[in-house]
């Protein structure tokens, strides 16, 4: 477990060279390879072996450093893409929410993007004060959800639902479900009508 790593008689860190490892980079989104920073040494009996995969990893794109042990990251990968053309208070939510993913904070994760599709909804015309499923509501009657997306605002309803009324910690996968769900509705309603504006201006 982490705890081992204050184990001073146990653990050592050595600047150099470090075990190849990919992965997706916190600050810049990127996965990348590196080889490139401080290992995590195993000091044994006898010998110092190195601890395979674990470290601190520098990006090769953007230089910044990243930590990881085990099944630990930090900073953790923002999960979901950037979205061009998002309106500052919708882009903030969303940003925040993929922020709290990073940090393991998944039923913080899910709310947000609960708070976020609200959000979403009213700036597509909705009226205030809705509850939360009428905003989803909204978006599904009106197409902003895209076609087929029936199971999507279905699993979205019983997320937020259950987010906020039910004493329950939500997963990963939920976690990785819902922004990539939010994700998309950016993506159809912002991103894209403003690439195909932007193409019949030109």
């Amino acid at each position: 477990m982490v705890e081992d790593l204050y184990d001073e008689d146990y653990n050592k860190w050595k600047s150099g060279n470090i075990m190849e490892k990919s992965y997706v980079c916190g600050y810049c989104g990127h996965e990348v390879s590196s080889d490139e920073g401080m290992p995590l040494l195993l000091d044994e009996p006898g010998h110092i072996t190195l601890q395979s995969g674990y470290g601190v990893y520098i990006c090769t794109h953007c230089h910044m450093p990243t930590f990881i042990y085990k099944d630990v990251q930090v900073p953790g990968n923002r999960y979901g893409a950037s979205v061009n053309n998002v309106p500052g208070e919708v882009k903030s939510v969303y940003e925040e929410a993929r922020s709290s993913f990073s940090t393991g904070s998944y039923t913080g994760v899910v709310l947000l993007c609960r708070k976020l599709l609200m959000h979403i909804a009213t700036d597509l015309g909705a009226r205030d004060n809705l509850r939360f499923i009428e905003y989803v509501d909204y978006l599904n009657e009106h197409h902003y959800a895209g076609v087929r997306s029936e199971q999507w605002v279905d699993q979205i309803r019983q997320f937020g639902n259950q987010a906020n009324h039910e004493i329950r910690i939500n997963t990963k996968e939920e976690a990785q479900r819902i922004i990539k769900f939010c994700e998309m509705i950016l993506k159809l309603n912002y991103e894209y009508p403003s690439i195909a504006s932007d193409e019949n201006n030109n």
